[in-house]
């Protein structure tokens, strides 16, 4: 257990060393969001917000979540997109929230998130690269 939160620990701080506590479009987390499809991208959003809100160790990160936006919208994919896809940004977020919950055994509410979030962090999931380690 130890040694699992010594590695974690390592990470975060390469984390923050390596981006200056803020993600560069070229960090691999980053690009897996920037790519996904609209109903995929909105998924992963909701799901890093719910583990922002339910972990004191993370905040969301709102400047990237614009930045990122502003990019997708000059490929079609942003928010001006979003609202003809409603339907199916509900459907995956809903998919996506199942499969997080499953995977690491969590509810989205009422419980602590942080290893959940830990886990993404170490993964370098496309959650992650919304999560700011406080």
């Amino acid at each position: 257990m130890m040694k699992r939160g010594l590695m974690f620990g390592a990470a975060l701080t390469l984390a923050a060393c390596a981006t200056g506590g803020a993600r560069s479009f070229d960090d691999p987390a980053v690009q897996k969001l920037f790519t996904m499809s609209t109903p995929m991208y909105y998924a992963n959003l909701s799901l890093a917000n719910s583990v922002a809100q339910n972990c004191a160790r993370y905040s969301y990160d709102a400047a990237l979540d614009a930045e990122l936006n502003e990019a997708r919208n000059e490929v079609g994919r942003g928010s001006l997109s979003a609202n003809a896809l409603r339907n199916a940004i509900e459907l995956e977020t809903d998919v996506s929230e199942r499969s997080f919950m499953a995977k690491h055994d969590v509810e989205l509410t009422g419980t602590d998130l942080c290893a959940a979030g830990d886990a993404e962090v170490l993964e370098g999931s496309a959650i992650s690269a919304m999560l700011i380690p406080a």
